[in-house]
């Protein structure tokens, strides 16, 4: 009996931990799981150049909903939705892009039927950067376009051009036909390019991999 009042005695003297009084035991929640947001507007970098020997006038033609218009470029002189600039010979000009650009580029002649035209829709918060050389209202000369590390064109010229990738030939309003074309031009197919409208092969546009954008762009005459 003295020796279970001293083991009580001695176990006080320690301090034996109290039973935890009865609590709702706290259950920490795991951390919601949700889809990543989509990538917003990119940051894109537009460099317009002139890779031929003679001076030329670059014509620029901004679309509606472009948040980029003529009063923000402020090399090129004009208002609105268009403008246009020189450059020399093997001249070029750089913007940084931070908001969306709906443009279409010609040289040596505005945007009209008769010229080659370089359309660019770049750092769109809604889609995918999407870029193409078109001879849908003519051709006049040779528009290349490097989206990256990818070259759409130059056209070979007006006819020839149903396996350069990211041009659309001469007309070919759809790509692999004349459905309605403008400028005058005859409905029909040859020259277009093969596949499907959906499915052409190669394709008539470029579309980046990223939404919103980011893509290097360069659009230049040559030769």
């Amino acid at each position: 009996m003295k020796k279970l009042f001293v083991i009580a005695f001695v176990l006080s003297l320690i301090g034996c931990p109290a039973s935890p009084p009865d609590e709702e035991p706290v259950v920490k929640e795991s951390p919601a799981l949700t889809e990543p947001a989509p990538p917003g507007p990119g940051k894109s970098h537009l460099q317009v150049k002139n890779s031929t020997e003679v001076p030329t006038v670059v014509y620029v033609s901004f679309g509606a909903d472009s948040a980029i218009t003529a009063d923000d470029w402020k090399l090129c002189e004009g208002s609105g939705l268009t403008c246009s600039f020189k450059l020399g010979p093997s001249g070029e000009s750089q913007y940084d892009l931070d908001k969306y650009l709906n443009a279409t580029i010609a040289f040596g002649g505005p945007v009209a039927c008769g010229n080659t035209k370089a359309e660019l829709n770049i750092n769109n918060p809604k889609w995918y950067d999407v870029l193409d050389v078109s001879l849908v209202d003519g051709y006049s000369n040779k528009i290349k376009i490097t989206a990256n590390d990818t070259v759409l064109g130059p056209p070979a010229g007006k006819d020839g051009n149903e396996k350069i990738l990211g041009v659309f030939p001469y007309g070919c309003d759809i790509c692999t036909g004349r459905q309605n074309p403008p400028c005058g031009i005859a409905p029909g197919g040859t020259g277009c390019k093969a596949g499907t409208q959906y499915d052409p092969k190669p394709p008539c546009q470029w579309k980046g991999s990223v939404m919103g954008g980011g893509t290097n762009v360069v659009v230049e005459l040559v030769p």
